[in-house]
């Protein structure tokens, strides 16, 4: 009887052991959960790259393993605590390029999971893109936007300025622009000879970030250096001999009128310029005609541009003054 008791004790208590081993090997899946993935440079690649893209990236996979593993997982997810990072290191034949563009395979083993979970990344959603910019410096020259008039006047310490930047960028650029603001932004009060501007480097160019060195500089108007004065629609008169039996007139009103832009002494008001055709040199006949258009100036003036072409006009004939015409019954 004790006998008998035992072995069906025994054998309850197999079943039992084989029932809970049963249950502490069921498993279950996740199916298709996005996870995040961080990219980064891998060690000794910071200095000469910069990594473009990706700013965020994503990749699907699937998780199977016991439920209270699982759970663990879910949990993780939930919290944004499941993540993924990968060191990206440069192919050896890309090494050279100022541009790398590159996609990174997300393997089982990049998941850090609990143990006895299995990670199957789903195929087709387990690569993230990845573009690099290849880094280099360049000695730039420092130019002020402003006015034409009051560029030729500036001055700017220091003249250049060493950038920092992807050489893609750096091998299409031959100057760094600042612009001069004007009186009513930021508080700027005006640039004058004695109160110097300092201006801030641009941070980035067509939406590409750099870094200058030095990160700003100062502006100054050369008290020697003339100043330029844009003449606009300036009159083109014509100088004509005594007696001229011809009347010179132009084709249309444009084309006695010219945009000058001269150079001089720094004064309030602009300076008094003729523009003339000389026509007491010469023999003129009716008909058109074509001179070239000479400029006086002021003393201490010269001009700031290339001398003015020549001119059409046409010489017309002088009619003598019509005389009243009678009409009968009217003295």
């Amino acid at each position: 009887m004790t006998d008998r008791f035992l072995t069906a004790a025994l054998a309850f208590a197999l079943a039992l052991f084989v029932w809970l081993y049963a249950r502490s090997r069921e498993r279950e899946t996740l199916d298709n959960i996005s996870i995040p993935v961080t990219v980064r440079l891998a060690p000794g690649l910071a200095d000469s790259y910069r990594l473009e893209s990706p700013a965020a990236a994503q990749v699907r996979a699937s998780f199977t393993g016991p439920t209270n593993r699982l759970r663990e997982v879910q949990d993780a997810v939930s919290r944004n605590e499941m993540t993924v990072g990968i060191d990206y290191s440069i192919p050896e034949d890309q090494l050279e390029r100022n541009r790398v563009e590159d996609s990174v395979r997300v393997e089982p083993h990049d998941f850090r999971v609990p143990p006895g979970v299995v990670v199957t990344p789903i195929d087709g959603r387990n690569r993230v893109p990845v573009a690099l910019s290849r880094l280099g410096e360049k000695v730039l020259k420092v130019r002020v936007e402003t006015s034409k008039e009051l560029e030729p006047r500036l001055r700017v310490v220091p003249e250049t300025a060493r950038v920092r930047g992807p050489r893609e960028l750096l091998e299409r650029l031959l100057e760094v622009s600042v612009t001069l603001p004007t009186r009513d932004e930021l508080g700027f009060m005006g640039l004058t000879p004695g109160r110097p501007a300092r201006l801030p480097l641009p941070r980035e160019i067509d939406g590409v970030a750099i870094t200058p060195e030095p990160e700003s500089v100062v502006v100054r108007i050369d008290p020697q250096a003339p100043r330029i004065y844009p003449l606009v629609d300036l009159p083109v008169q014509f100088l004509c001999p005594p007696n001229f039996t011809l009347r010179p007139r132009f084709l249309d009103d444009r084309a006695g009128k010219l945009q000058l832009r001269i150079q001089g002494p720094d004064q309030g008001d602009p300076p008094r310029v003729h523009a003339f055709v000389d026509l007491t040199n010469g023999r003129f006949l009716p008909g058109p005609g074509v001179e070239a258009v000479q400029i006086q100036l002021p003393k201490d003036f010269s001009l700031a541009q290339d001398p003015p072409g020549k001119v059409s006009f046409e010489l017309v004939p002088v009619e003598a003054t019509p005389k009243p015409l009678g009409v009968p019954g009217i003295p």
